[in-house]
């Protein structure tokens, strides 16, 4: 009993279970499981099985997609996970719990290699938004580490190859190759911190890039319901398609942790998505 009460209440769990994430992320799952609260409406302790079943049916019965339904029960089991590893809670019932199937519209938001280029290289956009999308499909990276970096995150080789130190989910740095082309484009943007600015010499945000690739699929008439991490999945599935090993795309896209004891060899890749792209 005594290591139940190490932690005492749910709200103390929740906040060591969110210890160390990124901000958005902490944001996005304190939603998410005080929904799950407000639903089942008792404690974590005294959650059962039914309980997550019948939250895992209100979903269905709200009319989301499954992808998202996916997502939220994650969020949920990983709180009764953690929960579990530190005794205090005596089972983990969510391990039980049946998951939606994979999310079967992914095919849907690839864009075929050729509808990628006319929207990356539309003439009609700025200089910074061209650049902008022309860096995310070719290194995979999520928007939200586009946003964010900085000219000191990138590193001429003596070779001369350009890499990026890109922090992305759980803290994780990995670093991932720019193409020549795309780093003497991005080149053109020097002047302030971050690499991607506004008007006020600002980092752009998400709304800022969801703005961009609308207004890119508006001038070349690709796809609208397009959006950056559509360009992601499509350097993943490209790069696949030409060749790239389902493990590159996993380090170059930072789908998973890498192990320590190989930090030093991703540190300066030999390999990247990127040059499976033709830029």
């Amino acid at each position: 009993m005594s290591s139940l009460s190490r932690v005492s209440t749910d709200q103390k769990l929740i906040e060591m279970w969110l210890h160390g994430r990124p901000i958005s992320t902490v944001k996005e799952y304190h939603r998410d499981v005080n929904r799950f609260f407000s639903f089942i409406g008792k404690g974590l302790q005294e959650c059962q099985l039914e309980d997550l079943q019948d939250y895992s049916t209100h979903l269905d019965e709200q009319g989301i997609k499954s992808s998202t339904k996916k997502r939220k029960l994650n969020v949920v089991k990983s709180l009764f996970t953690f929960a579990t590893k530190l005794n205090y809670t005596r089972f983990n019932v969510a391990a039980a719990l049946k998951m939606p199937k994979g999310d079967t519209a992914l095919a849907s938001r690839i864009l075929r290699q050729t509808e990628v280029l006319k929207l990356i290289n539309c003439p009609k956009l700025s200089v910074r938004d061209r650049v902008f999308l022309r860096f995310v499909y070719a290194t995979g990276v999520r928007v939200s580490e586009a946003c964010r970096l900085r000219w000191e995150d990138f590193q001429e080789r003596d070779s001369g190859e350009v890499q990026v130190t890109v922090l992305g989910k759980g803290e994780k740095l990995r670093t991932v190759l720019v193409p020549i082309t795309v780093w003497v484009e991005l080149d053109q943007l020097h002047g302030h911190e971050h690499v991607f600015t506004g008007a006020t010499g600002n980092a752009i945000d998400r709304v800022m890039a969801h703005k961009i690739i609308k207004n890119a699929a508006l001038l070349t008439g690709v796809n609208p319901k397009v959006s950056m991490h559509w360009l992601r999945h499509c350097n993943a599935s490209h790069a696949l398609a030409k060749g790239a090993s389902l493990a590159l795309v996993r380090d170059s896209l930072g789908h998973a942790s890498v192990a320590t004891s190989d930090k030093y060899l991703h540190s300066s890749p030999t390999d990247s998505t990127s040059n499976y792209l033709g830029f």
